[in-house]
């Protein structure tokens, strides 16, 4: 048991037991429901069954007493569209050119990027085997039209494109309106969270009778950090408060039951305990996986971030990419469990595709890994080395060792006797950072030469070298 194993069985043991007694799991009919519910910008610090010492997130912590809690799952990349890209694809970002995150400015070059219509997603999979397809919320993977997540095998789509929208007014950062209902930019009152959970729980009503795929992409706690009573900070009505909003006024005191980020994130909690109530409710949970995970680290400002882990969002320390990870089933998955097992974002794609009998076209191979093993009968997952990369910055991981990469620099930890990254011991073993550092390159070089993009070239890496300690 590795020591995020431990910490975090201390955090679960604080949460109030709401499971029915512990049965042995029994897989159930085939197809089942998959739902993904991936919040944004959340570190080991936004939920309390992980290590939020600020408040209870009571629904989240239900879904991981009576499911599964993963307490070496990563993210795919440390920023949004990268984690998308390897959710949607089942493959290292890279792969699909979207390695950076999609940027709202067009005189941007990453503005003109997208999800190309030759990868084979996540929706279109589950589409061409029967299933009813939704995403509702943030989609992060191109602005063009041939990006539009209904042409990448989504039935419905009700949400945002881009990376952040203010909650009420539903601007991006570029103060253009981004709230869509299908293809059409369709603007629609609401609050952004409930309004993703809205939908979220009818489609789940109305598609109960047939499989279905349901990707609930919440913009919370990404900012602009806004609850429901706050104020309109973008557009014509910036700094008025919402029709709709209840009357609530905000603290920027964390011990505060009105504190501003708690009244922000726990309408997402609020979310997942109505997803599960339906589900309960018509009958179909035992025939339905659901998964709660981030796009990536937590933030200064959203107050997600964990003395658990070093570093946050954007960066390849643990902070930056190791998130919170649960799967509920009931029947499937044994109530309280825990899973040390190393998992990333792009596992979720191969897992669901077995449990639905789907096999990937000939000819293309997954990066991602089915977990059902390691999830449903508690086996070890065959041992397999990971990267993450943007730009010149990255990291790789074998087994306990990891490096992280800075340009010509790279840093050396063992994550089995230092898991918060404080010591540096390149140094100490020069050959395994030179072994290391030469396949992180390999498969930084591999992948992104499946890019449908062409980027301009970047500088090739010097000989790697050990950095030097740095305490």
């Amino acid at each position: 048991m590795n020591y995020f194993t431990r910490m975090i069985i201390v955090a679960g043991a604080l949460v109030p037991s709401l499971m029915i007694a512990e049965k042995s799991p029994v897989v159930s009919s085939p197809k089942p429901n998959v739902i993904v519910i991936m919040v944004d910008d959340m570190g080991y610090g936004g939920v309390s069954c992980f290590d939020n010492r600020n408040f209870k997130t009571p629904e989240i912590d239900r879904l991981c007493a009576e499911g599964m809690k993963l307490t070496d799952f990563h993210s795919n990349g440390a920023v949004c569209s990268p984690t998308r890209a390897a959710l949607m694809t089942g493959r290292y970002q890279q792969r699909s050119g979207c390695d950076e995150v999609v940027n709202a400015d067009p005189r941007v070059p990453m503005h003109h990027i997208g999800i190309h219509a030759d990868e084979w997603t996540f929706a279109e999979a589950m589409q061409s085997s029967g299933y009813a397809t939704a995403i509702f919320g943030k989609w992060h993977l191109g602005y063009k039209p041939e990006f539009h997540p209904m042409r990448h095998g989504f039935d419905e789509f009700n949400g945002f494109i881009s990376g952040n929208i203010d909650a009420h007014s539903h601007m991006d950062r570029m103060r253009v309106q981004d709230w869509w209902q299908g293809e059409a930019l369709k603007d629609e009152p609401g609050y952004h969270t409930d309004l993703i959970n809205k939908h979220a729980v009818d489609f789940i009503e109305r598609h109960q009778s047939e499989p279905f795929f349901l990707y609930v992409a919440h913009g919370t706690p990404h900012s602009p950090h806004q609850a429901r009573a706050s104020k309109i900070q973008r557009g014509p009505d910036k700094g008025k408060i919402p029709d709709w909003a209840p009357e609530e006024t905000y603290s920027k005191d964390r011990k505060s039951e009105d504190w501003l980020i708690r009244h922000f994130i726990l309408p997402v909690d609020e979310g997942v305990g109505q997803i599960r109530a339906k589900l309960e409710e018509l009958g179909i949970a035992d025939n339905t996986i659901v998964w709660f995970v981030s796009d990536n680290g937590g933030t200064g400002g959203n107050f997600t971030t964990s003395p658990l882990t070093k570093g946050n969002k954007s960066q390849f320390y643990e902070g930056g990419h190791r998130v919170p990870g649960i799967v509920w089933a009931p029947g499937r998955v044994t109530p309280g469990s825990v899973s040390d097992e190393l998992m990333l974002t792009f596992d979720i794609m191969p897992t669901s595709l077995d449990m639905s009998g789907i096999e990937a076209p000939e000819g293309l191979e997954l990066d991602g890994v089915n977990l059902a093993g390691a999830i449903f009968k508690n086996e070890s997952l065959p041992h397999k080395i990971r990267f993450w990369n943007m730009g010149s910055k990255g990291a790789l991981r074998d087994g306990h060792w990891k490096i992280v990469v800075s340009g010509s620099e790279s840093l050396l930890f063992d994550l089995e006797a230092d898991p918060r990254e404080t010591k540096n011991i390149a140094t100490q073993y020069p050959e395994r950072v030179t072994e290391m550092r030469r396949v992180y390159d390999a498969m930084l070089e591999e992948t992104i030469a499946d890019s449908p993009y062409t980027k301009p070239e970047k500088p090739k890496s010097k000989a790697s070298k050990p950095a030097k300690k740095k305490n």
